[in-house]
């Protein structure tokens, strides 16, 4: 029983040892805990802008089609194999330009034959009008020999326009499209041999619902945009309303010229025959909004926000504040915004995505930024 005690009593300052110990860092770890809980938050550097009250006309956005002045699919009017390909892919040609030859042998030997028999029909159409002035043949020999010189001249022009078909000419000015055909091969007729777009001017095809139809028009302003971004790289006017709304889709075709766009101006075309775009119709009417740069909305599954820059009265310091807002439209680098401002605050803008409610935030010097309802890609 005093051995039992005597180690007890061993145990008790090394006890106390380890108790002081865990103590000492305790307070070392709260004394760290404390520090930098006292450590202010970092202040986050960001642009600001305003609320602006715009005037927006009233618009409608389609999805159309890019279409070329003229466009069309050379094909082979009749079946015959490839002489000759005077034409490069993608090349500029002329109206009238020779760009492919069939193998014409046989229809030349037609024509020759045809141009043959009809100088026989005019040298008897001659003969036999001589005879006919001395009474040396009837009136009925006379008119046969003319109606067989009508025969052969007709079947001389059809031969001579069989022959003219084994070539294929370029009907208008355009660019051609990459050949289909190659050299000796037999085409049936039908058979495309090559896409021509007269890309001098260009237009685009887009249907509007028929909700639409007492307020769209021929003369109203268009602006063309690529399906994935709102810069504007076209703008032109409605220059024709189609007169039959589509049964399936309750929509109409409207078709609008693009001012003074031309594909071959362009050094790297910003839009090609085909391509689908985003067309807004703009009508003269306007309506009050508040507008707000894009780039200063954080988008969320949840809803849309901003965050106000809020001065505290007692220290000057900004603070973000998260409001959420009710977005109506985009335009350009615009947003209007329907409900959740008042259109005389200021917000966060390059650089909001890193902040949190109540930040402390701090207007930067950065360059100035402009924004545009109607932005242009940048070239280069």
């Amino acid at each position: 029983m005093k051995k039992i005690k005597a180690s007890h009593i061993a145990i008790i300052p090394l006890a106390l040892i380890l108790i002081t110990l865990a103590l000492v860092k305790f307070f070392q770890i709260s004394t760290i805990i404390n520090a930098f809980e006292n450590i202010p938050p970092p202040v986050a550097v960001v642009n600001a802008v305003g609320v602006e009250r715009q005037q927006w006309r009233k618009s409608v956005t389609a999805l159309g089609t890019v279409r070329a002045h003229e466009g069309i699919t050379l094909v082979a009017e009749r079946a015959g194999k490839v002489k000759k390909i005077l034409f490069v892919s993608g090349k500029y040609v002329e109206q009238g330009e020779l760009l492919l030859e069939q193998d014409n042998a046989n229809e030349i030997a037609l024509f020759n034959s045809a141009k043959a028999q009809l100088q026989l029909a005019k040298s008897n159409l001659s003969r036999v009008s001589q005879l006919r002035d001395k009474n040396l043949v009837a009136e009925s020999e006379h008119e046969t020999a003319q109606l067989q010189l009508s025969a052969s001249i007709a079947n001389a022009e059809n031969q001579q326009a069989t022959l003219e078909k084994m070539k294929i000419y370029a009907p208008f000015s355009g660019r051609l499209g990459i050949k289909s055909v190659d050299l000796g091969e037999d085409l049936q007729a039908g058979t495309a041999i090559v896409s021509l777009q007269s890309t001098d001017a260009l237009k685009v095809d887009f249907p509007i619902s028929q909700k639409w139809l007492n307020q769209v028009a021929t003369g109203l302003d268009v602006e063309v945009s690529y399906l994935e971004s709102q810069d504007v790289v076209a703008k032109g006017e409605i220059n024709a309303v189609g007169v039959k709304v589509d049964n399936a889709t309750r929509s109409i075709l409207v078709q609008a010229t693009l001012d003074n766009y031309s594909f071959e101006s362009n050094k790297s075309p910003l839009l090609y025959p085909g391509m689908a775009v985003s067309v807004r119709v703009v009508f003269p009417q306007a309506d009050a909004v508040l507008a707000i740069p894009s780039t200063s909305v954080i988008y969320s599954a949840f809803g849309d926000s901003v965050y106000l820059l809020q001065e505290d009265e007692q220290t000057g310091q900004l603070h973000a504040r998260q409001q959420f807002i009710k977005i109506a439209q985009r335009r350009g680098d615009f947003v209007a915004v329907e409900a959740g401002l008042e259109g005389d605050e200021r917000l966060a803008s390059g650089g909001a995505f890193k902040l949190f409610n109540g930040q402390a935030v701090e207007v930067g010097e950065s360059g100035e930024t402009t924004y545009s309802l109607s932005p242009h890609p940048k070239e280069g």
